[in-house]
C-alpha cells in the first residue's frame, strides 16, 4: 500500500478525466453529497447519477469527454468536502493497473513516468 507521506497530489485533476471512468456512489455517499448541495436525495440521483455499466449501483454522471461534473476548470473539487470515498481513497487504497500512466504524481511515486507503457 501506498505511504501517505510519499504522495503529493499534484491538482493536474486527471484522476477525474479519465474516458470511461466510473467513481460509484452508495447510499451514505449520495445523502451526504446531496445534503452539501442542498438537494433532496432523489433529485441528486435524477441529475446526477447513472446506473453503472455492471448495473450493480449508481456512479456519478460525467461530461461528454470522460471528466467528472464536479471537476471546475482549475482542477479543483466542487464537492471536494464531501467527495466520494472512491476519490477521498484514490491511490491510497486502490487504483487501477494504469493509474501510474494517468496520475503523474503516482508514477512520480513508483518509479514510472506518466503515459509511458512498462
Amino acid at each position: 500500500m501506498l505511504d501517505e507521506a510519499e504522495f503529493r497530489c499534484l491538482g493536474c485533476g486527471a484522476c477525474c478525466r479519465i474516458k470511461d471512468g466510473i467513481v460509484r456512489v452508495g447510499d451514505g455517499e449520495i445523502a451526504r453529497i446531496a445534503a452539501f448541495l442542498g438537494m433532496d436525495e432523489n433529485s441528486f440521483i435524477e441529475r446526477e447519477c447513472e446506473i453503472a455499466p455492471d448495473r450493480k449501483g449508481l456512479m456519478l454522471r460525467s461530461t461528454e469527454d470522460g471528466a467528472c461534473v464536479w471537476l471546475t476548470t482549475s482542477n479543483r473539487c466542487r464537492i471536494n468536502q464531501v467527495k466520494p470515498d472512491q476519490c477521498r481513497t484514490f491511490p491510497f487504497s486502490w487504483r487501477n493497473p494504469d493509474s501510474g500512466e494517468v496520475c503523474p504524481a503516482l508514477a512520480r511515486v513508483c518509479g514510472s513516468v506518466a503515459g509511458e507503457k512498462g
